[in-house]
């Protein structure tokens, strides 16, 4: 039976197995007595598990005593703006995203529309191990709601970005092609790239029991996005993960840069247009670097984890970051990565400059980054610092998030995922043999 993990961003597991309705029951209590009172906002994607998850967690929230507002299937990054801009004290994302069909998650979201801090997280974490929630009485029991406008308030406030112009995204001709992943881009697709003003095609927008393929939007996954990119002629093609916290890119002759392009782009026009540092996690492109130096700011790097960015970036006003994954996270909009956020940037940025998405993505340094999943926990990794230091002798050693060994334009990571029951192992180059060198010189030692 598979283990349900429990971390900073909330509970997720394989549904029937180690995520149940009762779960995510007890689950979503604690985090209705970790909030002060109030109504708190529920959405989710499109997996068939999300209908009886959600049921248990309006469930727990209500014996909690607040009301419930379920305002439908949405992005992630929607529900984190519903949350700030509807008065909410909290809210709940019913989502694994880019994990396969059989898991499901809760995404904890607090006040202000943010994920949990760590010391938030833990104390929702120990009321749920401890069982140490506090219901009400029938007459204190909350009320559920609905309101499913959020998706137009999202899209209103993406389109009036001061970064964006639609008119002009609108005159440019732009022909796109969309991979929904029959997730929750599905139900903001059409309205989001209509008030662009773009000509689209969506594929895979239908809602079915399964994901159409695997649902990350890596490069191995976008065959389809590729091959529809080449049919319709199209300028781009944009890939979304289920909850549409993530996008990823393939150029116009229907070959995919990689998701870390979509961050590093994403920065770069952003500070051709604000002044201010970026924030990034410690396990993004070096990309990312040459894109501050070019703009003369300085970059920040944080612990994986899409709250570690955004306390940054609050912290030393940053204008721009996000994570190499996929996902762009604009302050201006609101503290959390976004999927429609980054296709419209990505978009602007094309209508700005007389030239392709492959020749703005080649003004860039050429790097070889390689990712793998290793069986092994925190505590497998701690045992073999020595080890894998004695592996590079007088490289640079980083502790911030994991163990990250870094050289002249060369780095090389592995740290325990924060969603999977795994260790994630990822090295970058410039020459792609140096970067399959690195990844195997970690795996001899572990």
């Amino acid at each position: 039976m598979s283990k349900l993990l429990i971390s900073v961003s909330g509970v997720r597991g394989v549904v029937g197995e180690s995520l149940t309705a009762q779960v995510a029951l007890d689950y979503a209590e604690a985090f209705g007595t970790f909030l002060k009172p109030g109504k708190i906002a529920i959405g989710g994607d499109t997996r068939r598990t999300g209908p009886m998850i959600k049921s248990a967690v309006v469930a727990g929230l209500m014996a909690t005593g607040h009301d419930v507002v379920d305002i439908g299937i949405v992005p992630t990054p929607t529900i984190e703006m519903a949350v700030r801009d509807g008065g909410f004290v909290g809210g709940i994302a019913v989502t694994a995203s880019h994990n396969p069909d059989e898991y499901n998650a809760l995404k904890l979201i607090g006040p202000g529309g943010m994920f949990l801090s760590q010391s938030q997280a833990e104390k929702v974490n120990e009321l749920f191990k401890r069982k140490q929630v506090k219901r009400v009485t029938w007459q204190k029991v909350g009320v559920l709601s609905f309101d499913e406008h959020w998706i137009t308030h999202h899209v209103d406030s993406v389109t009036n970005l001061d970064i964006i112009s639609t008119d002009l995204i609108a005159k440019s001709g732009i022909k796109v092609v969309a991979d929904c992943v029959g997730g929750t881009a599905s139900f903001m697709a059409d309205m989001f790239f209509s008030r662009l003003g773009v000509s689209y095609e969506l594929i895979n927008s239908q809602i079915g029991e399964r994901f159409p393929h695997p649902p990350e939007p890596v490069p191995q996954n976008l065959g389809d996005l590729g091959e529809a990119v080449k049919r319709a002629g199209a300028d781009i093609g944009f890939a979304f993960d289920p909850d549409s916290d993530r996008l990823a890119i393939v150029d116009e002759t229907g070959k995919p840069l990689g998701e870390e392009y979509t961050l590093a782009l994403g920065c770069r026009y952003i500070l051709q247009h604000k002044k201010g540092p970026i924030a990034v996690n410690v396990s993004s492109s070096l990309l990312n670097d040459f894109v501050a130096r070019e703009a003369g700011t300085k970059i920040y790097r944080t612990r994986v984890g899409e709250r570690n960015v955004t306390e940054k970036l609050m912290r030393v006003k940053g204008v721009a970051g996000g994570e190499g994954n996929g996902g762009l996270i604009y302050p201006d909009l609101h503290w959390g990565r976004d999927g429609f956020l980054a296709a419209a940037v990505i978009l602007q940025y094309l209508t700005s400059i007389p030239r392709t998405i492959s020749q703005i993505a080649g003004e860039l340094p050429r790097y070889s980054m390689l990712k793998t999943k290793v069986s092994g926990t925190r505590k497998d990794i701690e045992r073999k610092v020595k080890a894998i230091a004695k592996v590079f002798p007088g490289s640079k050693i980083d502790r911030l998030d994991g163990i990250k060994i870094s050289g002249d334009n060369w780095w090389v990571q592995i740290r325990a995922s924060n969603t999977e029951p795994i260790a994630r192992l990822m090295a970058e180059a410039e020459d792609p043999k140096e970067a399959k060198r690195l990844i195997a010189a970690i795996e001899s030692v572990l």
